[in-house]
């Protein structure tokens, strides 16, 4: 019988994770990246929020990668982020939030269609179908600790 775990029979995901500093993502970048080599996850896209005083311009870009601000907002609430807002109308497997939820991209993520949505760190009893609070927060910690509980967590459908 195949393994049919969540972390196993996850193909697409999105992670949206605060902006800390460069380092902070860089090192998400690399767990994600050693994470990702050994799954079967051929889709992922990842969605930054950005604090208002960072400058999305100055970092570096990725493909896989959207920035976010305050600013991507029109002033009747509108995602001025055509990309994004193209991204955000498909499909995922699994959402893994470790975001803030006062940002107002939250809303935006409730209204895309996922299979399982997992708040790491966060707390909404309403909106997430799991959530982990791993006792440590470095990126390489925090994900590894997230997949290995996803790996336990079997599917009955």
């Amino acid at each position: 019988m195949a393994n049919r775990t969540l972390w196993n029979n996850t193909k697409s995901l999105l992670v949206v994770l605060n902006y800390v500093d460069e380092a902070q993502l860089k090192a998400y970048r690399k767990s994600l990246d050693q994470i990702l080599d050994k799954s079967h996850v051929k889709k992922l896209t990842i969605v930054v929020i950005l604090p208002k005083d960072v400058d999305k311009s100055k970092l570096p870009p990725h493909f896989l990668i959207y920035y976010h601000s305050p600013a991507d907002f029109s002033l009747w609430g509108k995602l001025k982020d055509v990309l994004l807002m193209q991204e955000l109308e498909k499909k995922f497997d699994l959402l893994l939030w470790q975001g803030s939820r006062n940002h107002k991209i939250y809303d935006l993520i409730k209204n895309v269609s996922f299979s399982k949505k997992i708040g790491v760190n966060c707390t909404d009893l309403d909106y997430f179908d799991l959530e982990i609070v791993p006792h440590n927060t470095q990126p390489h910690f925090l994900l590894n600790y997230t997949i290995q509980t996803l790996d336990k967590i079997e599917i009955h459908e």
